[in-house]
């Protein structure tokens, strides 16, 4: 399985919550859903760092968009420790590291 290929720009309305949020004031225009590839359901694109444990993310569907704060996904690797998820806490599919060891 691999990551998801559905891209999503950032509605500037959002863009510019995010970027007050952003402790580096730099978030992208547009960003790529960091799931694993699923047919259905949302779609998520990592927009920043907040603060420590938590991350801004575009939240998509067809329709609609979101900004949204989410807690970082807490599992590590057991083949590299201290190897950490990239992702949200309880996201579907994949951890990151499985991500990169499929392709």
């Amino acid at each position: 399985m691999t990551q998801c290929a559905h891209w999503r720009r950032v509605p500037l309305d959002l863009l510019r919550q995010a970027r007050e949020r952003s402790p580096s004031g730099h978030v992208d225009h547009a960003v790529q859903c960091q799931l694993s590839e699923h047919p259905t359901g949302d779609h998520y694109g990592f927009l920043d760092d907040v603060e420590y444990a938590t991350a801004s993310w575009l939240r998509w569907s067809d329709n609609e968009a979101a900004l949204v704060v989410l807690a970082d996904c807490p599992v590590t690797s057991t083949d590299a420790p201290g190897e950490s998820c990239c992702l949200f806490e309880k996201h579907g599919g994949r951890h990151t590291w499985e991500e990169e060891r499929s392709e």
